[in-house]
């Protein structure tokens, strides 16, 4: 019996719409014409858009491969959704993972209705429901924990992501020699 055919990504970037469009593109095109088995993600991200991360999130869960993440450094923000995508998780020794509530950018001198601010409130509370369920659902952390996590605003160290089954294992990555290595850095 042949070993399992993986692709190695790497992808150290921030989650936006575009990053999200390319990746989901180069996935579908990958797992197409070379037909692997699994995909092994080389993953680190400062985080980004909330819909784009959501967006990805249920891409890669969709996939008809098995998906690794390994966090190669940092996890921030939306970027942990996405790495919670994967059904198998690892951290290397030196890396974390940072939680916090929605940031909301608004401009300067921008004047808002009373209808207009509930509007914002209402989309951040949508958001970060959405986004303290997908950690509940794929982790050991309780809602009321993640919720103070977003209220904390505070970064984790790996060996409070294995408690919390956030990875599965803390290792550093080791790519075999001879292996495919994308790299979806834009």
């Amino acid at each position: 019996m042949s070993e399992p055919k993986t692709i190695y990504i790497n992808f150290y970037d921030s989650i936006t719409p575009d990053h999200v469009k390319h990746i989901m593109a180069s996935l579908s095109e990958i797992i197409s014409k070379e037909k692997p088995d699994k995909i092994y993600f080389l993953f680190s991200s400062c985080g980004g858009s909330v819909e784009a991360g959501v967006v990805l999130y249920n891409f890669i869960r969709s996939l008809p491969v098995e998906i690794i993440m390994h966090n190669t450094g940092s996890i921030d923000s939306i970027a942990n959704i996405v790495f919670l995508s994967a059904n198998t998780r690892f951290t290397s020794d030196h890396s974390s993972f940072l939680f916090h509530c929605i940031i909301q950018p608004v401009n300067a001198n921008t004047n808002l209705t009373k209808s207009q601010l509930q509007e914002l409130i209402s989309g951040i509370n949508i958001s970060e429901n959405k986004i303290a369920s997908i950690i509940a659902e794929r982790t050991k952390l309780p809602l009321e924990e993640i919720r103070e996590l977003f209220l904390q605003g505070e970064a984790k160290n790996p060996t409070f992501a294995l408690q919390k089954g956030i990875v599965h294992e803390i290792k550093n990555p080791s790519i075999p020699k001879g292996t495919e290595l994308l790299s979806f850095n834009l």
